[in-house]
Formats: C-alpha cells, structure tokens, sequence
C-alpha cells in the first residue's frame, strides 16, 4: 500500500489525483492534504480520505469546531510546512499553482522525498540551486511525463532533440490583430484541454510551453538546441523524443491529465484506469506545424530566457504570473500580457540565485519593478 501526500489538494491536480486514489484505494491512501485555505471541497476530502496531517496556510479559515472534531493534526505556518513536507510517505504530488508552489517544492526536495509534481514554475525558479534533486521528480504535466516515459530506458547521451507538443491554444487560428479584444472567458475555454485558470492563460499565449522549454532543460539536463515545439492541434501526442539513430519513441493517449498522474503515483508500475482509449482507426489528421513566433512572442522569449539562464527565468515566471492574474482580473487586455513581461524583463540585472534567499529576493524585487512597469503600460 503506496501512502502519498497531496498538496494542493482542492486544485485541479489535485481533485484529479485524489479521484484516482478513490478509484484504487486498494493500492494508495493518502497521509496528508494540503490547501490555502480551508473550503467545503476540503473538508470533504477530509471526511472521505481521512489524512493524518492537514496543512492550511491561511489557518483563520478554519472553523474552530471543527479542529476539535476531526482526529487530526492541523498544521500551519513555516514549522507546519517543514512539517508536512517531510513526512514517511512514499510520494509528494503537488499541484499547487504558481509561485506558490516554490517553498514546499524546495523544502520537498531538500528532504530528500519522492516528488511528482505539475508545479513548472518552482521547477524553473529552483532550476538553478536544485537541479542536482531533480532526477527524483516524476513529472505530472502530460508533455513531460510523456518525455520521461520516452527517455525510460535509454541513455541521454543518445537524445538528438526532445519535441514538445502544444495544441495552439484557443487562438491558433485567430489573428494577431485581434488579441485586443479577447475576453477572460474565450481565453479560458482550452479547445483540448480541462486545467486551471493560470495554466490556461499561459497555454492561450503559448508561454505554457515557454516555460516547458525551460522545464524540460533542467529536469532531463539537456542543452535548449535540443529542446524543440511543434504545434500540434489534436493532442494526442504529447511528447517526442528522437535519438541520434534516427528512431522517434512517442507518447501517445488522449487529452485527460488522468493519465500522467496515474503514471506518477504507479510508478514504475502501470494501474489501468477508466479512459477513452483511442480509436486509431477514426483518427483522421495527425498535424504537425511550426510555431508563429511573431504571433505568440512568449514562446520565443521564454527560449531566449532559458539561454540566457541565471536569474531571467525567475523574473520570467514572476512577470508572466502577475500579468496573468491582470488579465483575469480584466484590468489589462490579453495583447497586453506579453508587453508587460518584456518590460520588465529589460528593466532587472540580477545575479545568479545561489540559495532559497536569493530567489525569494528575486521574486520580491521583480514584483516591484512590475508595479512601475504597469504604471508606464498602462
């Protein structure tokens, strides 16, 4: 029996991840749950999973009869993260969003525990001070998942170049002259995919799979001319990896996050799961295209940021995360999201991150500079 701690529990990895441990509950139980803030999605996964540990981080949310009245340890704060992110279990799926995610991730790792995570963003900002952890991470994100299923085997000295997916997003065929005028809710409506709000965003402007680029770098340590996207409507294939002999091994299923993270927790095992398997012989088109850079200017700058490493692809994050959440709170137009984050790419000079400080240092300046960033946009 697999014991698994999930962070981030009320998200969308995480609501996934624990339908998955109901429907093998002989195999997994979870030993903790953790959230931002207490909600009625929480307090029945309590009630159903029965976890030993709970993390809350904004712990006044929690009513206070009810911390009487469960047999469980709440925890809270910085000594709660430490806590709750090393504890004896045999893997930590985190699903939190964002930058949020950094500080657990880190801690995760420093404990030295098994780690599969959908968190790019604290992959990137921790790229640089705990790359030498990475390989213990099992991707959830279906494009990296599908390169580590890809890679499983063989020797990365072999790799010629690792092809990344991407749908196009809800505005591939839109023109460019009228990303003014996107709505939140048109930019939200994935055509293939079900995920978060941030991640939709991303994945309509295409720095998504910017930052994917940079992902894949640090988690199968492989230099970025190797690291290539293709536009890939269908999404049936997530990931692809050609080797110097000129062999392609691909990853191949239907568009449902199940699927990576079942591969994640069964690992290295296989636990049959209630899919929609394709049908082949009703598959049509297979297209493949190449990116419209000019159009979608994230994905080439995220590439750009990447090379250039140090503390640019912190700043990158930041910058696209606070320019995200504008646009979702209808305060900048969708057009504006990539002129934001170039500004502030070219107004910082930091130094490379050498430790959690520098980062967290990093983060902070960054959303200063954004704010006068805004002011001039704007």
């Amino acid at each position: 029996m697999k014991e698994i701690a999930v962070l981030g529990s009320t998200g969308s990895i995480g609501t996934q991840t624990l339908d998955i441990v109901r429907r093998h509950s002989d195999k997994v139980k979870v030993k903790a749950l953790a959230s931002s803030k207490f909600s009625d999605i929480l307090k029945n996964q309590i009630e159903e999973f029965k976890p030993k540990y709970v993390y809350v981080h904004h712990y006044e949310t929690i009513p206070k009869d009810l911390i009487k009245h469960y047999n469980i340890i709440f925890l809270t704060g910085e000594e709660g993260l430490l806590h709750i992110t090393d504890l004896f279990v045999d893997l930590y799926v985190v699903g939190i969003s964002g930058i949020a995610g950094i500080l657990p991730t880190y801690y995760i790792l420093e404990h030295k525990k098994n780690l599969a995570t959908a968190n790019k963003e604290a992959i990137i900002c921790l790229g640089e001070i705990l790359k030498k952890h990475y390989k213990k991470i099992i991707p959830i994100d279906s494009e990296h998942s599908a390169i580590f299923q890809s890679l499983k085997g063989e020797d990365t000295k072999n790799i010629k170049k690792i092809i990344l997916t991407a749908s196009g997003g809800p505005f591939l065929n839109l023109p460019a002259e009228k990303f003014k005028d996107v709505t939140v809710e048109q930019a939200l409506n994935h055509p293939k995919w079900k995920m978060g709000k941030k991640i939709s965003i991303d994945s309509a402007t295409l720095m998504n799979k910017g930052l994917e680029i940079i992902e894949a770098h640090y988690l199968f340590n492989v230099p970025y001319s190797k690291i290539d996207v293709l536009i890939h409507p269908q999404s049936i294939v997530h990931g692809m990896v050609e080797y110097i002999d000129g062999t392609v091994i691909s990853n191949i299923s239907n568009p449902d996050m199940r699927i990576p993270i079942t591969y994640a927790i069964s690992y290295p095992d296989r636990w049959e799961i209630d899919i929609n398997p394709i049908d082949f012989g009703h598959i049509k088109t297979i297209e493949f295209l190449e990116p419209d850079y000019g159009k979608f200017p994230l994905l080439k700058l995220a590439k750009e940021i990447g090379e250039k490493g140090g503390a640019y692809p912190v700043v990158l994050t930041v910058a696209d995360e606070l320019a995200v959440n504008k646009f979702l709170s209808k305060k900048i137009s969708f057009d504006k999201i990539p002129v934001l984050i170039q500004k502030v790419i070219e107004k910082v000079d930091f130094s490379t991150p050498k430790k959690l400080e520098d980062i967290i240092y990093i983060i902070e300046k960054t959303q200063e500079i954004f704010k006068q960033v805004e002011k001039e946009v704007l």
